[in-house]
């Protein structure tokens, strides 16, 4: 009984142990860079700022990543110690859903990427709604990422029964089936050179299924290699009322 007991205990130490595994790779990378980038502006202590902006550049690059990597392992930190607080309150999921896009249009437009909506108007939804534009965010700039120029990304929502639907979808590179079971793992990446390219952390989607999870709601994906991804969130309504009056 005693050793079955330590069970959760030991997995837990393992996660924990994976975890500072996983971050302290992922921190090293970025550092170097840094490190080496501003080592080579003491070979040059006479150059001019605009002599050595390439490098400099580079640098602060890094630091935002590193900057962007630091809070997303801070996310996931509090959530393993339940630090994480929800803060839930009504509003208009439909406002929000239409204002991202809004945010987004500017960014698609430069890839020649059309987006579409279709957005069921007058949803409330009772949760938190920081978290539930972060989660969007990631998804969004997931979608835009992945995508090539001319493509399309779709964004629909509905309320199904006593849940919202919310569905993104792209025409974009697709995840290969054998990633696909994987892909909401810490730190996994499916396509590493790229992901580098386009300044991925591998954290992104872990933090988009602790939100919908706290929630209590469930997200999932599908694709189809070099033809597009789906994603599929589906939150509970809890309490609340589901429409305006």
């Amino acid at each position: 009984m005693a050793s079955r007991a330590l069970v959760p205990i030991q997995r837990s130490w393992e996660k924990q142990t994976q975890f500072v595994s996983d971050a302290s790779h992922e921190l090293r990378t970025p550092l170097s860079v840094i490190q080496t980038h501003l080592e080579l502006l003491f070979r040059h202590p006479t150059n001019t700022i605009e002599e050595e902006c390439a490098t400099i550049y580079k640098s602060l690059t890094e630091v935002k990543r590193l900057s962007k990597l630091v809070q997303d392992l801070l996310t996931l930190a509090r959530s393993d110690s339940n630090e994480q607080l929800i803060n839930q309150e009504l509003f208009s999921m439909d406002e929000l859903l239409r204002h991202i896009v809004e945010q987004f249009e500017p960014i698609a437009d430069m890839k020649d990427i059309k987006i579409e909506d279709e957005i069921e108007k007058n949803i409330i939804y009772f949760g938190d709604k920081d978290r539930i534009h972060q989660l969007l965010v990631i998804l969004l700039d997931n979608a835009l990422k992945y995508s090539d120029l001319n493509g399309k990304i779709t964004i629909f929502s509905k309320k199904e029964g006593s849940s919202l639907r919310i569905n993104i979808e792209d025409t974009g590179t697709g995840i290969p089936d054998k990633d696909l079971p994987f892909i909401f793992d810490r730190f996994y990446r499916s396509d590493k050179a790229r992901t580098k390219a386009t300044g991925g952390t591998g954290l992104g989607l872990s933090i988009a299924k602790w939100i919908v999870e706290a929630h209590g709601g469930q997200i999932s994906a599908e694709s189809r290699f070099h033809k597009g991804s789906q994603f599929i969130i589906k939150l509970p309504f809890k309490n609340q009322s589901s429409k305006l009056t």
